[in-house]
C-alpha cells in the first residue's frame, strides 16, 4: 500500500481486528442472551458504524473531486504594491 497516510497497514489491521471482535461479541449478545437493553445497544452501535461509514464515504468521495489543474488560490506572480501605486 503506497499512500500518503502514515502507518496505513497498522490502522487498517487494528480497525479490522476491533470490528471482528465486536462482531463476535454481537453474535453472542444477539444469539445467546436475554437482555433486551444490551441487544438494543449492540444494534444501535452497528447503526452508528453504518452511518459513520456512509459519512466517511460521502466526505472522501467529495474531497476526491478536486481538479488537479484547478488554481490553488495562490497567485503565480505576486503583485508588488509599490508598482501598483
Amino acid at each position: 500500500m503506497n499512500s500518503r497516510i502514515p502507518h496505513l497497514r497498522v490502522v487498517v489491521s487494528v480497525t479490522a481486528f476491533v470490528l471482528a471482535g465486536f462482531l463476535g461479541v454481537s453474535v453472542y449478545v444477539l444469539g445467546w442472551t436475554d437482555d433486551e437493553v444490551t441487544k438494543g445497544n449492540v444494534i444501535g452501535t452497528w447503526v452508528n458504524f453504518a452511518m459513520l461509514a456512509v459519512g466517511f464515504w460521502l466526505g472522501s468521495s467529495s474531497g476526491g473531486k478536486v481538479k488537479e489543474d484547478a488554481p490553488s488560490g495562490k497567485p503565480e506572480d505576486p503583485v508588488n504594491v509599490t508598482e501598483v501605486l
